[in-house]
């Protein structure tokens, strides 16, 4: 991709890594034009004034005409004190998740743009690379991994929680990898499983053992022997089968259906779900034993709105493996709404964007803001904690591009956590719609408990 002359405000966007020697604290990393500039912390242990602008001597300086002399100060957090941004009678102002803003109190996940730059705040900063094989993020992955590195030689058995997309199976094929097992690496979707034929597809069957066994099947336990054995979505088996499952895992064996003796199997064991499994034993779904015996290493995900800083390299990796040599450039605007999107499918959703752009839009010399899905026409819908409106003037409401449905909501939400504004805004439909389609369909309460646990 090459830059625009004369302009930052559309790059080429950098595909190095975020730069590496940053403060362990809360910091601004700049994402575009160039992820190697320095970054900005924003923490300190006094009171102090960074100045960031065009002029020599700011303490930050960026260059590109979008940019003023003197275009912010950043004054440090210290203690609980959060930091803030104030904005010095630039001429395009600062933004802060998309609002124009004439101060503003900064945390973890805030989007920033000055000018032509875009940075993001964080509080895990560190370079984005490839933390296990196929998996690729910043600090905040890889240190949601790296349990999984030192449990991997054991037989310990893994849970693995995170949203829809977050990368469960790359992670439990990473497991796998590191450590070092011979048999085979098998997942198994546990929600399409026929509930009457889960026990003989888990754990096998002779010939004959029911209508329809017209040849006998190892099952896939006895499939991964050896190996790693993924069952996804694992409180959507049925109870009974979960009393069966315990037994696999004290016993080391399994009994295949039509069979007299057990079978002793060697299966390292990974579990998933999108929801903790402590929540599905509460409400029922899910045995207290069963979860006592497979909770050895318990790894959450987090989500890509919890690590925007990755969002930016991998839409550039992504469209580099997917591409074929196509890499146009791209806006400070296309930018912004990328890494302001909620993203409630996470990599999944970011994966069929790349694929969505390279097939309408692969003419295109400059992918502009417009070119983006119309549902993520507008930013993050919250203003940032403790700021003010450098304008009078209100962004215009958003209204839908086509039919929501009742289930895209519901995701949405829980996206969100229960809050209806940016639910709305993920979707690009009003409140007002939105509580319309909730109307004695949507448990708004359990939705926000839901995202507390």
């Amino acid at each position: 991709m090459r830059p625009r002359e004369g302009n930052t405000t559309v790059t080429e966007m950098d595909s190095r890594p975020l730069g590496a020697s940053r403060a362990s604290s809360l910091t601004l990393v700049w994402v575009f034009p160039l992820a190697s500039e320095p970054a900005v912390p924003l923490m300190g242990v006094a009171p102090r004034l960074v100045s960031i602008g065009r002029e020599e001597g700011s303490d930050v300086k960026l260059s590109g005409d979008g940019v003023s002399r003197r275009h912010a100060t950043v004054r440090l957090g210290v203690g609980e004190v959060p930091p803030v941004i104030e904005d010095q009678d630039s001429r395009n102002g600062v933004r802060v998740n998309g609002a124009l803003v004439r101060t503003a109190e900064l945390s973890p996940g805030d989007v920033v743009r000055l000018g032509g730059w875009v940075g993001i705040v964080t509080d895990a900063p560190g370079p984005f690379h490839e933390v296990a094989p196929g998996l690729f993020g910043g600090a905040a992955l890889a240190a949601a991994i790296e349990p999984l590195r030192r449990a991997a030689p054991s037989d310990l058995p893994v849970v693995l929680e995170g949203e829809t997309g977050t990368g469960k199976e790359v992670v439990a094929r990473a497991l796998h990898g590191f450590s070092g097992r011979t048999g085979q690496m098998l997942a198994v979707n546990c929600a399409a499983l026929p509930e009457g034929l889960a026990e003989a597809e888990l754990f096998g069957y002779r010939r004959g053992a029911f209508t329809g066994a017209d040849r006998a099947s190892p099952g896939f336990f006895r499939s991964a022997e050896g190996g790693t054995l993924l069952l996804d979505e694992v409180s959507d088996l049925p109870l009974p089968i979960q009393a069966k499952l315990l037994r696999v895992l004290e016993q080391r064996e399994v009994q295949p259906l039509g069979e007299v003796r057990p079978v002793p199997v060697d299966v390292r064991l990974v579990v998933a779900g999108q929801q903790s499994l402590a929540k599905a034993v509460q409400e029922g779904r899910f045995r207290a034993d069963l979860l006592a015996r497979v909770e050895g290493v318990t790894v959450r995900l987090p989500p890509l709105r919890k690590r925007r800083e990755d969002v930016l390299p991998l839409f550039s990796r992504l469209l580099a493996d997917m591409g074929q040599g196509r890499a146009p450039a791209v806006e400070s605007d296309f930018v912004e709404r990328l890494c302001a999107h909620d993203w409630p499918f996470n990599v999944r959703e970011l994966v069929l964007l790349v694929r969505r752009l390279l097939v309408l839009h692969a003419g295109e010399a400059t992918w502009r803001a417009a070119h983006l899905p119309e549902r993520m026409g507008s930013v993050r819908p919250e203003a940032p904690t403790g700021s003010q409106p450098r304008a009078a003037a209100t962004p215009s409401e958003p209204h839908a591009a086509e039919p929501i449905e009742l289930p895209a909501l519901v995701a949405a939400l829980r996206a969100s956590g229960g809050n209806v504004a940016r639910a709305s805004a993920l979707l690009g439909i009003t409140r007002q719609r939105a509580y319309r389609l909730m109307e004695g369909q949507i448990d708004l309460d359990a939705l926000r408990q839901e995202g507390e646990s």
